[in-house]
């Protein structure tokens, strides 16, 4: 692949192109579905290619191409080249220089190579047959899937960036339906690793049961003002909203309620929020970003103090600062864009179980619906309706539904009082979070 990066510079050179960057990709994805111990859909997709970028007097032009034959890389660069010349000179656009060595960081388990198809399937059927069997009130598992990556990625440019890796990951997840009198009630649940050896299929089953049975009977509780416990699957959608909130590139367009915040108190004290894109199990962990910046840890709220923003190279040319390693990539496809690698919610912990006796009312939230429309990162107001099981005398007594929490996001944030034992990586935006305790939230119901 590096043969074919070098010869894509060296056509830009030839072209008369002063600075460009050439990032590439190969990958293979497989999904596996299976109902009623059938297997529905099996689907293996390979995806190889590569994007340009050439910078010239401030001007960037992009253009990508999946077809890496000697003609379809000459009609690559001059798209590239064509389209700086007509895009407007940008003054802290340059391309990115090498930031130091790659950090020590291997997200790749040879154990995945070796899966078998029919280890996949059998690791599927495990899940549904755990959901159906935790509970007799589990009539139908609508999804039960299994599904991993395995990826490389290139780069090379003119500034001397040169480097790959290797990242692979896997996971499982069901989709349960539970039904009791007439009422019917979802629950979900996800096992996540590198390897099959890492997931555990069986208590993905059982808990996306549990999640779905507890909630049997739900009704509407009466309105109140009141402790929420943010189950770890909400408490991620949450702190997912409020990442975007904590880029530069949000700040800078004057998109984020945090502008011009650092150094102020924006949390409780015992909240730490950090990015860290080179944690060994960390879904996003990788030994440099879409750029070849090295990836590493990035405090973003640490004692309840905000200690800065997520950076690639353009924010941080635009700030006068360095990138922070965040100059992320969907694809070969697209363009770098400032994302949060892996987001780690910590503090002092406490056990879930304790945390629950100590309410004498409040909420237990396991589920948020419309956590990221509902959520303004600009005012940080936010309207959401969640289920969950009301705390009487600290215990978790009637499940609840049809209820909405509202609030803004620096008053949730500065009414954080623990996090519970129970912390877990979530998918969909790479986040370790606990559950988490916040003081006095408007919960409307009855």
């Amino acid at each position: 692949m590096f043969d074919i990066l070098d010869a894509v510079l060296e056509r830009a050179r030839a072209k008369g192109a002063p600075e460009v960057e050439v990032f590439a990709e190969r990958s293979t994805s497989r999904r596996i579905k299976v109902y009623r111990q059938e297997v529905e859909q099996l689907t293996a997709a390979q995806r190889r290619g590569l994007g340009v970028r050439v910078f010239s007097g401030g001007a960037v032009g992009h253009a990508y191409t999946s077809e890496l034959s000697d003609g379809a890389l000459d009609a690559v660069v001059q798209r590239a080249i064509d389209h700086a010349a007509v895009s407007d000179p940008d003054e802290f656009a340059a391309v990115p220089e090498r930031g130091g060595a790659p950090a020590d960081v291997h997200p790749f388990d040879e154990r995945l190579t070796r899966a078998t198809d029919e280890r996949r399937i059998e690791l599927a059927r495990s899940v549904e047959a755990a959901a159906l069997a935790a509970d007799p009130r589990v009539k139908t598992v609508e999804d039960s899937m299994y599904a991993e990556g395995d990826g490389e990625v290139f780069i090379a440019s003119s500034a001397g960036v040169r480097g790959s890796y290797r990242s692979n990951q896997c996971y499982a997840f069901a989709y349960v339906l539970a039904e009791e009198d007439g009422q019917v009630e979802t629950g979900y649940s996800y096992t996540v690793g590198r390897a099959l050896e890492e997931l555990d299929p069986a208590a993905c089953g059982r808990e996306a049961a549990e999640r779905a049975c507890r909630l049997l009977g739900a009704r509407k509780c009466p309105s109140m003002k009141a402790p929420v416990v943010l189950d770890p699957f909400v408490s991620a959608a949450f702190f997912g909203v409020l990442s975007s909130a904590l880029t530069a590139d949000a700040v800078q367009k004057g998109r984020s309620l945090f502008a011009a915040r650092e150094g102020e108190s924006v949390a409780g004290e015992i909240l730490e929020l950090v990015d860290d894109g080179t944690l060994a199990d960390g879904l996003d962990s990788a030994p440099f970003d879409g750029e070849g910046t090295p990836c590493r840890r990035t405090p973003l709220i640490s004692g309840g103090v905000l200690q800065g923003f997520l950076y690639d190279t353009y924010t941080g040319r635009k700030a006068g600062r360095g990138s922070t390693g965040n100059g992320l990539r969907g694809s070969y496809s697209g363009l770098p864009g400032v994302h949060p690698t892996n987001l780690v919610v910590a503090g002092p912990v406490t056990p879930l179980a304790d945390i629950v006796a100590g309410l004498e009312r409040g909420v237990l939230v396991t589920d948020a619906v419309g956590v990221h429309s509902g959520a303004n990162p600009i005012s940080g107001e936010f309207s959401v309706g969640i289920s969950g099981i009301l705390i009487e005398g600290g215990m978790l007594t009637t499940p609840v539904r049809e209820v909405t929490l509202a609030g803004d996001i620096i008053g949730m944030l500065t009414s954080v009082r623990a996090f519970g034992d129970d912390a877990r990586w979530v998918p969909g935006g790479s986040i370790l979070t606990p559950s988490v305790l916040i003081d006095g939230m408007a919960i409307g119901g009855t």
